[in-house]
C-alpha cells in the first residue's frame, strides 16, 4: 500500500487562527529575547576573553603600538574544567543501564548498543562543544534530533518481468519487457536464491534506477549558541514553568523549496517570505577586532532567518501536547505545524553553575572570573607598557639645544652635537616590575580560588612550593568543587539518554533486519556473560531488544579521571584483602568464587588498559580456569605462598574432602564450634 503524502499541517487551522497563533508566537519570542540575562554584546565579549582577543580600543591606548595583552586566565580555566568534565562523563560506557522486570537480562545489550552508537554518532564532540559553551555563556544547549535525510543513489537491480498467462514475457511499446511494479511505483526486485536452479529462477531484467536511501538513521546531536536559543516564557524560574523552546536557524531558499516538494513546509508560506537574503553578520570579528565580511547570497541561495519552536499547546481539543512549529518571524508566516512524535523536549541545557530563580546559569567567564580577568589584563598591559618605557626611555632635550633629532636621528653609531652635556638627557624611569608582578600573581591566585582549579588541577606546574600533604589536601578539596559541577552536567546527560533511547527504538522499528553488531561489541557482551544466542541469534540489534523499562545512569566520576590513583588504590585494596583472608578464612573462600575472580580481573584489565581482554575474560578462558580450579580442589591443594596467592593459602590447611584426623583438629573443631 502506498504511503500517504506528507503534509505540513497535522492540525487544520483557519486563516484567522493561523495568523493569531503566528502573531502570538512572535510576541513571545520578542519577550523572551528581552528577558535574557546577558546581551549578545556581552556574550561576544566573553568569547573574546576566552580567545585572548584584542580588548584595547583606539580610545584607551596610551600611545600607538602599545601593549594589548588579554589575560590567559579564561583560556586556562575553561580548558582545564571542560577537559575534566568531558573526561569524566565520556567514559566507556557513558551510561550504565539497569532494567526492570523482563528488561533486566537485556540491560547489557542496551548498554553496549548505546555506547557503540554514541561513538559512531560523534556524541563526545557535540557534548564537548555544549560544555564549552556552558562555561562561557549562561548555558550550553545540546539538541538531540532525528535525521532521516534521503539522497538519490544510482544502482542496478534485478526487476521482475510481467508474464502473460502462458508464461511468456509481456513486451511494451518500446519493445522492451514490461516490469512489475509495486503500488508505490517502485520495481519488484528479484533476489537470487542459491538453492534454486537457474532455469527455475523468476524472470528478471537488469534495470538502473535512482533509489532514495537514508544517509542517516537514529538520533544526531548539534549545539546551539546562546544567541540562537530561547526558553518560553522568558521569565520562567523553574523547569516546570517552561512550555516551549525556540531555536533560530537559517535555510537557503532552494532548500526551502525542496522541503516544500517533500511536504515538510507550506508552499504559500514559503512564497510569502520572498527571496531576499536575511543572514546577518552578528558581529563576528577576527582576533584583531576586524569585522568578518559576510557575502550576500543571490540567485536562489539567499538565506532566510527562521525559528523552530517546540511548544506544549492545546490546538486540536485532545489536550496539551508537544507541537513542532517553523516560523518566519519577519512576515509572521507559519511554514509547518506538526505533532512531535517523541512527546518530550529534545533541547538540553547544560548549566554547571545554576542561578537561583532562573533556568539559566552563571557564566564561568562572564560572572565568576570576569573581574580577575580584567584586573590581570590591566596589570599585564601596565607592566608591558612600563617595560617598554624603560627599554625605550624618552629623551629630554633642552629648549634651543644644538642637537636636532630630525637632522641627527638617534641610532647606533650616531653622533650628537651638543654645547653642554646637560642639553640631552634620558628620562629616569623607576622600576616597578616587582610590585606589578606581585599584583599579576595575586590575580592568578584569586582566579584559582574562584574557579576551584589549582595549578595542579589545570595540569601546570604549581607557582608555590607546598609539602606533599598540602598538595593532597588542595587537590582533594579542588575535586570536591569540580564534582559538583560534573554532577550538574550528568543530570542532563541522564535525560539525554532517555530521549536517544526513544529515537533509536523508532529507528530500529523501521529496520526489519536490524543493525549488524560489530565484532568488538559482541565480544564485549560475551565477556560480560550476556546470552547473545538468545537475544541476538542473528548477531543484529533489533527494536525488541530496546523494549522495556530502563534507567540510564552516568557512570563517570571525578575520581575516575585519575588512572594512576585508581591503580594505587586497587593495589592497596588487594593487599588489604590478602591480610583479611589470612585473618578470616571465610574471606579467602569468598575470593575463590568465579564471580569474585572475574570482577577483580575486569577491574585490573580496565585499569591497566589490557588490549586483549578476551584472553583474561573470555567465556572459554574462564570456563577452563574453573575446570582446572575444580581439579585442584579435588586433588591438589595449593600451598601457602604458592602461585594461587595468599587468598588461597588462607584455606589451604583444610582440604575440601578426605578423611579427618581427630588428632589434628582443634578443640573448637571437635566441639562443632568455629
Amino acid at each position: 500500500m502506498a504511503q500517504a503524502r506528507r503534509t505540513p499541517w497535522d492540525v487544520k487551522l483557519s486563516a484567522d487562527a493561523k495568523d493569531k497563533l503566528a502573531q502570538w508566537l512572535v510576541y513571545e519570542i520578542d519577550k523572551a529575547q528581552a528577558a535574557k540575562s546577558a546581551s549578545d554584546v556581552e556574550i561576544a565579549y566573553w568569547h573574546v576573553l576566552y580567545e585572548q582577543g584584542r580588548t584595547r580600543s583606539a580610545l584607551n591606548v596610551p600611545w600607538p603600538d602599545a601593549a594589548d595583552l588579554t589575560s590567559p586566565i579564561a583560556t586556562e580555566k575553561v580548558d582545564a574544567l571542560r577537559s575534566r568534565i568531558v573526561k569524566t562523563v565520556a567514559v566507556d560506557p557513558i551510561w550504565t543501564v539497569e532494567g526492570w522486570g523482563d528488561a533486566g537480562p537485556k540491560a547489557p545489550f542496551v548498554e553496549s548498543f548505546h555506547q557503540w552508537q554514541a561513538e559512531t554518532e560523534g556524541f563526545q564532540a557535540a557534548f564537548s562543544k555544549a560544555v564549552h559553551l556552558s562555561l562561557i555563556e549562561p548555558r550550553g544547549v545540546l539538541e538531540v534530533y532525528e535525521n532521516t535525510t534521503r539522497r538519490p543513489v544510482r544502482k542496478t537491480i534485478k526487476a521482475a518481468i510481467q508474464l502473460a498467462q502462458d508464461g511468456s514475457a509481456l513486451i511494451g511499446q518500446d519493445l522492451q519487457p514490461m516490469l512489475q511494479q509495486n503500488p508505490d511505483g517502485t520495481y519488484v526486485e528479484v533476489t537470487d536464491d542459491p538453492n534454486t536452479p537457474p532455469e527455475m529462477q523468476p524472470a528478471s531484467s537488469d534495470v538502473v534506477i535512482d533509489d532514495y536511501e537514508p544517509i542517516a538513521n537514529g538520533p544526531r546531536h548539534r549545539t546551539i549558541p546562546y544567541r540562537d536559543f530561547l526558553v518560553l516564557p522568558g521569565h520562567a524560574r523553574e523547569k516546570d514553568e517552561i512550555w516551549g523552546y525556540a531555536k533560530r536557524f537559517y535555510k537557503r531558499v532552494d532548500q526551502l523549496l525542496e522541503r516544500v516538494k517533500e511536504g515538510v513546509y507550506d508552499k504559500d508560506a514559503v512564497e510569502a517570505m520572498g527571496d531576499a537574503d536575511e543572514r546577518m553578520n552578528e558581529g563576528a570579528t577576527t582576533l584583531a577586532g576586524d569585522a568578518i565580511a559576510l557575502v550576500s547570497q543571490e540567485d536562489g541561495l539567499a538565506e532566510k532567518e527562521l525559528h523552530e519552536l517546540l511548544v506544549l499547546l492545546e490546538l486540536d481539543k485532545t489536550g496539551y501536547r508537544w507541537f513542532v512549529i517553523t516560523l518566519h518571524k519577519e512576515t509572521s508566516q507559519i511554514l509547518r505545524l506538526q505533532y512531535d512524535d517523541i512527546g518530550r523536549p529534545r533541547y538540553f541545557s547544560f548549566v554547571p553553575f545554576p542561578r537561583p530563580n532562573s533556568v539559566e546559569g552563571y557564566s564561568f567567564v562572564g560572572h565568576k572570573l570576569i573581574t580577575t580577568i580584567e584586573e590581570n589584563t590591566a596589570w599585564r598591559n601596565m607592566l608591558a607598557d612600563r617595560a617598554a618605557l624603560q627599554l625605550q626611555a624618552p629623551i629630554k632635550r633642552m629648549q634651543n639645544a644644538l642637537w636636532d633629532p630630525d637632522d641627527e636621528p638617534m641610532g647606533p653609531k650616531c653622533i650628537m652635537t651638543v654645547r653642554d652635556m646637560n642639553e640631552v638627557q634620558a628620562f629616569e624611569m623607576p622600576d616597578y616590575t616587582a610590585p606589578a608582578r606581585e599584583r599579576i600573581i595575586d590575580t592568578e591566585r584569586q582566579a584559582e580560588k574562584l574557579g576551584g582549579m589549582t595549578d595542579i588541577a589545570s595540569g601546570s606546574k604549581p607557582s608555590e612550593d607546598r609539602t606533599l600533604g598540602e598538595t593532597r589536601l588542595v587537590t582533594a578539596f579542588s575535586e570536591v568543587r569540580i564534582e559538583e559541577v560534573v554532577r550538574n552536567i550528568q543530570e542532563v546527560v541522564e535525560e539525554i539518554a532517555q530521549v536517544r533511547h526513544l529515537m533509536w527504538k523508532r529507528a530500529l522499528a523501521l529496520m526489519p533486519d536490524g543493525l549488524e553488531a560489530p565484532t568488538n561489541v559482541l565480544q564485549g557482551l560475551e565477556t560480560r556473560g550476556a546470552d547473545v544466542t538468545q537475544y541476538m541469534p542473528n548477531k543484529r540489534f533489533a527494536a525488541t531488544i530496546l523494549e522495556g523499562a530502563y534507567r540510564f545512569k552516568p557512570r563517570g566520576s571525578v575520581e575516575a579521571t585519575d588512572r594512576h590513583q585508581q591503580r594505587q588504590d586497587f593495589a592497596e585494596s588487594l593487599q588489604a584483602l590478602s591480610a583479611m583472608a589470612a585473618a578470616a578464612p571465610m574471606i579467602g573462600i569468598l575470593l575463590q568464587q568465579p564471580a569474585t575472580a572475574k570482577a577483580l580481573l575486569e577491574t585490573w584489565v580496565n585499569l591497566f588498559n589490557v588490549s586483549d581482554k578476551q584472553a583474561f575474560l573470555g567465556p572459554d578462558t574462564l570456563g577452563l580456569a574453573m575446570q582446572q580450579m575444580g581439579m585442584g580442589m579435588l586433588g591438589q591443594v595449593p600451598q601457602p605462598g604458592g602461585p594461587m596467592g595468599p587468598a588461597m593459602a588462607a584455606v589451604a590447611g583444610n582440604p575440601a574432602s578426605g578423611p579427618v584426623d581427630p588428632g589434628r583438629q582443634l578443640p573448637q573443631e571437635r566441639g562443632g564450634v568455629m
